[in-house]
């Protein structure tokens, strides 16, 4: 702990790794119909990220478990407004994401489904979403997408099936049964390592943001700031200003200097 706040370095986040190993039996996602069908010795941890920003600190945070042998899911957008799939870079991430055996999944935005052809249902416009950014995901990363998670999910697909659109549903109420998450950049449950320490249920999903993470602890606006920063410093005043207000409404908090 640094300053009564929760450690959002990496040199904590390998503490978590360890304990990981040493009471779960980590799994992926596109597994998880066959862990509930399994008898385990030890509880299921399936450890899982929302991509919502930046590509390079999922890589980092792959090449960390990766060290420790450890596999995760990393769920990624295909219409992100701060990274792309399309360029050298993003393919090259994702490629060596992949390389590392963990799972590539769908992390898919519907904050606009307000916005769809009436003709057709919410539920309807969801799983046409899913099958097409699922489709332009496999094309990219050559592999099959067996898993989404939703960024903001629908009401209807929180705690909702354990499938959708023949994916596994991240929200589903079946994998949310003991959830916890470093959402906004705090453990809104608690210090992860004390519940991960003493299993309470057999099965946890653990949600891990890679944008929070870095080689010392800051808090999640100035995480923010940061990456404001360093995807800007070319930018003109309007190009920043576009830049900031994409930034507000992707996310449901602020960088520290959102205020000037």
């Amino acid at each position: 702990m640094i300053n009564n706040t929760f450690d959002f370095s990496y040199s904590y986040y390998q503490e978590l790794l360890l304990v990981i190993k040493t009471n779960f039996d980590h799994r992926l996602l596109s597994q998880a119909q066959k862990v509930f069908l399994e008898q385990h010795n030890k509880p299921v941890i399936f450890l899982r990220h929302d991509i919502d920003l930046d590509l390079g600190k999922a890589l980092t945070i792959a090449e960390i478990e990766f060290a420790n042998n450890i596999k995760s899911c990393f769920m990624v957008m295909t219409d992100c407004p701060f990274y792309s799939l399309q360029n050298n870079q993003g393919k090259s991430i994702l490629k060596d994401i992949v390389q590392m055996g963990h799972e590539i999944g769908l992390h898919l935005d519907c904050t606009n489904a307000e916005q769809r052809d009436q003709t057709i249902s919410i539920d309807e416009y969801v799983i046409r979403r899913i099958e097409n950014d699922s489709k332009i995901l496999e094309d990219t990363i050559s592999h099959s997408v067996q898993s989404v998670s939703f960024h903001r999910p629908l009401q209807q697909f929180l705690r909702g099936p354990f499938v959708v659109a023949g994916k596994i549903n991240a929200y589903s109420a079946v994998l949310m049964n003991w959830y916890l998450s470093d959402s906004k950049g705090t453990w809104r449950e608690g210090e992860p390592i004390q519940f991960l320490k003493n299993p309470e249920k057999h099965v946890l999903q653990l949600l891990v943001h890679p944008i929070w993470w870095g080689e010392k602890h800051q808090s999640a606006r100035d995480r923010l700031q940061l990456f404001f920063e360093d995807k800007t410093h070319n930018f003109s005043c309007e190009e920043k200003k576009i830049f900031d207000e994409n930034l507000s409404s992707h996310l449901s908090i602020y960088r520290s200097k959102k205020e000037e």
